[in-house]
């Protein structure tokens, strides 16, 4: 499984425009705001545009109008086209061409005109540097690029013809008002975006997190799965080859055969031990999940205790078969633990010729199994949880059991159609 790290560093926000499959929470937060700011950049485009296009006063220089108007439209459609790759130096040229935009509405509007109405040039395209610089270094940026747009868009007047000192009441606000509108953008979107990292910082840490949880959890289910599999066969053997042996020296006379049956049994257990731990961790095929691992933790969720699990390689079919069938078992061991008072379980699978088969068994007191009897007595869990679910996979659910005898369940469906 393919681990995430997390660190500490910031990726320049410029750099980023179009979030690309496994890019980080923050990025894709500020990619987000990005697309915002084209937008509203286009809009403000568009708008200027529409502006020049249909006033009634004449331009003082025409041909620097639309010049100008071009340089924002080539502008814009490159910050569009290029915006995987936008730079450092890239906000510089945003800030330089929004920053002449404003200063260009006091050259071309008729002199002494221009606190008549609002400035085409200046009602709203320039904001984007703002936005953008707040976005990318946050309320420091914002508010020094709304800063310095401020200064530009109050030069518009002397340029226009128009002293600062002459300026009305009314003038003044309008233009205080303006300048407000920056510092706030800037502030605003700078707060925002550094808020939407660090709550993206902090997804991507607890994601990561939750990553190295499982792998420890899957670690350790292994682990648990193995010490099973060795105390179920190799420890018991080799306990049974220490008391045998044991026995065999105390005796006066030992024959050769008996020697020779515990050395094939330790030499057995060797070969399984050597299997066990050679084992290499298998990955899911596409859409598919291990029959094994979902039996054994079946097993582990169950009350019953003393459960061993063996299967035939992982099984890999559909996830959704292997959740019904490891549902199915995870009953039939509940049965066992609240019903069939046994000291040991036992859950086995294996693929064979296309039939996938699993057993559980019990070595508890067994029951007389009347389908019609566990009807009458409301007792439809076997005949619900397990056969149904079973069943509804185009298999078939046996139980065979007697009085004292325990109990086994055998489930079959078909592998081909799950797989």
């Amino acid at each position: 499984m393919a681990r995430t790290e997390v660190t500490g560093q910031r990726t320049s926000w410029w750099r980023i425009a179009i979030s690309a499959p496994g890019t980080t929470s923050p990025d894709r937060s500020r990619t987000m705001i990005g697309l915002g700011v084209l937008v509203f950049r286009w809009v403000g485009l568009t708008w200027m545009a529409v502006l020049a296009a249909t006033t009634s006063a004449p331009f003082r220089r025409p041909v620097l109008v639309w010049a100008t108007i071009g340089l924002a439209g080539i502008w814009t459609v490159w910050l569009t086209a290029s915006r995987k790759q936008w730079s450092h130096a890239a906000l510089w040229i945003d800030f330089a061409v929004c920053a002449w935009l404003i200063l260009a509405s006091g050259l071309v509007i008729p002199e002494g005109e221009i606190v008549a109405g609002r400035p085409f040039f200046a009602t709203g395209y320039p904001l984007a540097a703002v936005l953008m610089w707040g976005a990318a270094g946050g309320p420091v940026a914002g508010l020094t690029v709304a800063a310095v747009l401020g200064v530009a868009l109050v030069l518009t007047r002397p340029l226009n013809g128009i002293e600062l000192g002459m300026l009305t009441g009314s003038q003044v606000q309008n233009v205080t008002g303006a300048v407000l509108n920056y510092l706030v953008a800037g502030a605003a979107i700078g707060l925002v975006s550094r808020l939407l990292e660090r709550s993206g910082q902090a997804v991507a840490e607890a994601n990561a997190e939750l990553v190295r949880e499982r792998e420890r959890a899957a670690r350790l289910a292994e682990r648990e799965s193995l010490a099973r599999q060795i105390h179920d066969s190799v420890l018991q053997a080799l306990a049974y080859v220490h008391k045998r042996g044991l026995e065999l020296g105390r005796s006066s006379s030992v024959r050769p055969s008996e020697v020779i049956e515990l050395a094939r049994l330790a030499e057995k257990q060797e070969a399984e031990l050597r299997q066990l731990i050679s084992r290499e961790p298998q990955e899911a095929p596409t859409g598919l999940a291990s029959l094994r691992d979902a039996l054994e933790g079946a097993a582990r969720d169950s009350l019953a205790s003393n459960v061993t699990v063996s299967a035939v390689g992982p099984i890999w079919l559909q996830r959704a078969a292997v959740e019904e069938i490891a549902a199915a078992v995870r009953q039939a061991l509940e049965n066992v633990a609240h019903h069939a008072g046994a000291t040991k379980a036992s859950v086995f699978a294996e693929n064979d010729n296309g039939l996938v088969t699993i057993s559980v068994r019990d070595d508890g007191k067994g029951f007389d199994f009347d389908e019609e009897s566990l009807k009458s007595a409301g007792k439809v869990g076997i005949l619900k949880s397990m056969r149904g679910r079973v069943e509804d996979l185009g298999g078939r659910m046996t139980i065979v059991s007697a009085p004292g005898r325990g109990t086994e369940i055998e489930f079959v469906v078909p592998g081909e159609g799950l797989s």
